[in-house]
C-alpha cells in the first residue's frame, strides 16, 4: 500500500511537471517522422496479465520490430527523436500506466509475451509477482542493452530486497543518469541501508490467461 501511494503521489507530480514536454515531444515526433507519434505493444504485467504498453515513437516506421538497442544504428534516426531517446523522454507516457495501476515507477521491465515465454519459468513467474516498472535495477545497469534473460540477477536481487528505500534510491540514480551524472550501477553499488531488513520470499502466482485485446497495435518503435 505504501509503494502504491508513493507511485500515485510521485507519478502525479511528474505527469503535471512534464506535461508541456510530453505535448511538445508528441507534436515533434509526428512532424519529424510523419507518422502517428505513439506506438503500443503488448507486455506482460502483474500476475501474468498482458496490458497495453505505450511509448512515444522515436524510430522510423521502417525499423524492424524487436530490434535490440545495441543493434540500433542512430545514423537512421533523426536528431530530434534521437535526443528524446537519449533523455528517455519517449518513456513519459508510461506515467499514465502508473496512475492506472498497470505499472509502478520502479520494478522489473515489462517483457513482450514472445520473450517472456522464453525466460526460465520460475524467473518469469517471479517477475510477475509485482507490477512492472518504468525504471529498475536492470533498466539503469550497463546490461540493459541486452536481453532481460541474459542477466536475471538484477531482477532477482530487486525482488529479494524490495523496499521503499530501494525504490527511492533507484529513482534518484535514474534521475542523475538522465541528467548525465554518474555511471550505470552494479549490484555491489546498492547501499545496504536501501535493502529490506530481511529478504522477501517471492510467492509465485497462479498463471492467468485473460488478456486485453489489442487492435491494430504497432509493434515497431
Amino acid at each position: 500500500m505504501t509503494k502504491r501511494l508513493a507511485d500515485l503521489l510521485i507519478a502525479s507530480l511528474l505527469f503535471i511537471l512534464t506535461l508541456p514536454v510530453m505535448v511538445a515531444a508528441t507534436i515533434g515526433c509526428a512532424i519529424v517522422l510523419r507518422a502517428w507519434p505513439f506506438f503500443v505493444q503488448r507486455r506482460v504485467g502483474r500476475n501474468g496479465r498482458e496490458f497495453r504498453f505505450i511509448k512515444l515513437r522515436t524510430l522510423p516506421t521502417s525499423t524492424p520490430a524487436y530490434l535490440l538497442k545495441r543493434d540500433l544504428s542512430f545514423k537512421r534516426v533523426p536528431l530530434f527523436t534521437r535526443t528524446l531517446r537519449a533523455l528517455h523522454f519517449d518513456e513519459l507516457p508510461q506515467l499514465l500506466l502508473v496512475l492506472t495501476g498497470q505499472m509502478s515507477l520502479v520494478g522489473p521491465r515489462p517483457e513482450m509475451p514472445e520473450f517472456h515465454d522464453e525466460l526460465d519459468p520460475d524467473f518469469a513467474a517471479a517477475r510477475t509477482t509485482v507490477r512492472p516498472g518504468c525504471t529498475g535495477l536492470w533498466q539503469i545497469s550497463a546490461d540493459c542493452e541486452g536481453l532481460i534473460g541474459d542477466t536475471p540477477e538484477y531482477d532477482r536481487f530487486y525482488l529479494a530486497n524490495q523496499s521503499l528505500r530501494l525504490d527511492l534510491w533507484i529513482l534518484a540514480r535514474t534521475t542523475l543518469m538522465m541528467l548525465g551524472f554518474g555511471s550505470p550501477p552494479g549490484l555491489d553499488d546498492v547501499p545496504r541501508w536501501a535493502l529490506a531488513p530481511t529478504p522477501v520470499a517471492t510467492v509465485v502466482p497462479t498463471p492467468r490467461h485473460d488478456t486485453l485485446e489489442l487492435a491494430d497495435a504497432d509493434l515497431t518503435g
